[in-house]
């Protein structure tokens, strides 16, 4: 639950993320040249960038409701701490969906050609 509090505030404080893999695209089709592994790995990003919006839409909408929720002085814990459940819930799905994807792409590409991509995105930056 701490890491949803967490996530919360700081979504609360910062906003939204945003992060996109769309520069992994780029720098994928600059490393590799086979264009069957570019297109799995493009269908990957797009599907964690899809997670990712996900994600997004799902805080500012926890962020809005636990304002609410906050500003009712007869709250009860129990309504927070089901509040926090869900959320910690919805984050673990993600994190297993972005685990997962993130080990789909490694396994598309060498060691080589990970640390390739990873070197054009940071010196884009």
């Amino acid at each position: 639950m701490i890491i949803a509090i967490i996530t919360t505030v700081v979504f609360l404080i910062y906003g939204g993320v945003g992060f996109s893999f769309g520069g992994f695209n780029d720098a994928v089709e600059e490393v590799i040249k086979d264009k069957s592994r570019i297109k799995q790995i493009s269908v990957i990003t797009e599907e964690a960038d899809k997670e990712l919006k996900a994600l997004n839409q799902n805080i500012e909408t926890n962020s809005k409701e636990l304002a609410k929720m906050n500003r009712n002085y007869d709250l009860t814990r129990q309504e927070l701490e089901n509040f926090f459940e869900l959320d910690d819930i919805r984050h673990k799905a993600f994190q297993e969906t972005f685990i997962t994807l993130r080990f789909q792409a490694k396994r598309l590409m060498s060691q080589e050609e990970w640390d390739a991509m990873y070197a054009k995105i940071k010196n884009r930056k």
